[in-house]
């Protein structure tokens, strides 16, 4: 397999921009990772003539751009395996063809993609908002372009809301929501992780993203998703999970679970440490919670607002459409 640099290479200043976006972990979240990938695609595509490539060889290249992001994303994001084979399907019958066949195929199944991607997330924003509306206080947990796009509507609809963003600390994940806060005319308010019991009693309703979701109902998020949907519960709160089912990883059904990966937080949390101090400190942190279904009020989806017990139906229809290249 070829080296990140020697993949960066295959792009424009454009494409190369796309690319370091992921790899910098510039774009959080697993949509904003898709649609940058089908911009690296279609990246290629356009490119292919002047870059003398035959159709198997522009083919490749997708090829390749795709098993390098699985394996950078697709074990804590299975939505971004799904998108790519999604965006991928059928590409192969296009080796043979003409250049401009199979760079047009390519072009058109990525931005076909998109058009989905954004229909759906219509949806998720319309019934997002019907649960917030009335709100006066939402919390939400680390950067979700999903629940973002929720802040958005309600803005658009003319909704201002007091909105608490607990400091995530192992992706700074929290600034980004008093970004958007700020530009959509909401009140944010910012505070350690520790003060989230204190902060959740204010709000009406808790929102959290998710990496991944299991048939079951169970979700997989940045850690600390699940201490706070625990706590919504002891203080009677709703805690949602808005997400499409792109994100939906049937491994689960098998017995096969997320591995579980570290993050090295020592200059996060201790750069002015004495270096000695710091050399024996263990700064290992897991990347990923696990939220059990016991403690999800629903999720919200382009197929609805569905309880996490009734989700396995839906997945499995969902999964089926993907396998035959319907979604």
């Amino acid at each position: 397999m070829r080296t990140p640099d020697e993949l960066r290479a295959y792009f424009t200043a454009e494409g190369a921009e796309h690319f370091d976006d992921i790899v910098l972990m510039r774009a959080l979240g697993a949509s904003p990772n898709i649609k940058a990938i089908g911009c690296m695609y279609i990246d290629i595509a356009e490119h292919a003539e002047e870059n003398g490539l035959t159709s198997s060889q522009t083919i490749d290249r997708v090829m390749e751009i795709t098993e390098f992001f699985d394996k950078l994303r697709g074990e804590s994001s299975k939505a971004v395996t799904n998108a790519m084979m999604v965006m991928t399907a059928g590409v192969e019958k296009y080796r043979n063809a003409s250049l401009k066949e199979a760079t047009e195929y390519i072009i058109k199944a990525s931005r076909s993609y998109s058009e989905k991607a954004a229909a759906w997330m219509d949806k998720i924003k319309e019934y997002g908002y019907n649960l917030i509306k009335d709100s006066k206080g939402v919390l939400v947990f680390d950067y979700s372009s999903t629940v973002d796009a929720m802040l958005q509507v309600a803005y658009e609809k003319g909704t201002k809301l007091d909105v608490y963003i607990p400091e995530s600390r192992g992706l700074d994940g929290g600034r980004p929501f008093v970004q958007s806060a700020i530009k959509y005319g909401h009140n944010p308010h910012f505070f350690p992780d520790g003060s989230i019991m204190y902060f959740l009693e204010k709000c009406d309703v808790a929102f959290g993203g998710a990496e991944t979701f299991y048939p079951d109902g169970t979700a997989v998020n940045t850690s600390g998703t699940e201490m706070i949907a625990a706590l919504c519960q002891v203080l009677g709160k709703k805690f949602y999970i808005p997400t499409t089912l792109i994100k939906v990883d049937l491994r689960g059904m098998y017995g096969l679970v997320k591995r579980e990966c570290y993050r090295n937080l020592d200059q996060w949390l201790a750069s002015h440490w004495p270096e000695e101090m710091r050399a024996k400190t263990d700064f290992n942190c897991p990347d990923l919670g696990v939220v059990e279904p016991k403690f999800i009020t629903a999720y919200i989806t382009e197929e609805g607002i569905i309880p996490p017990q009734s989700m396995f139906n839906v997945s499995l229809d969902f999964a089926k459409k993907l396998s035959e290249g319907k979604c």
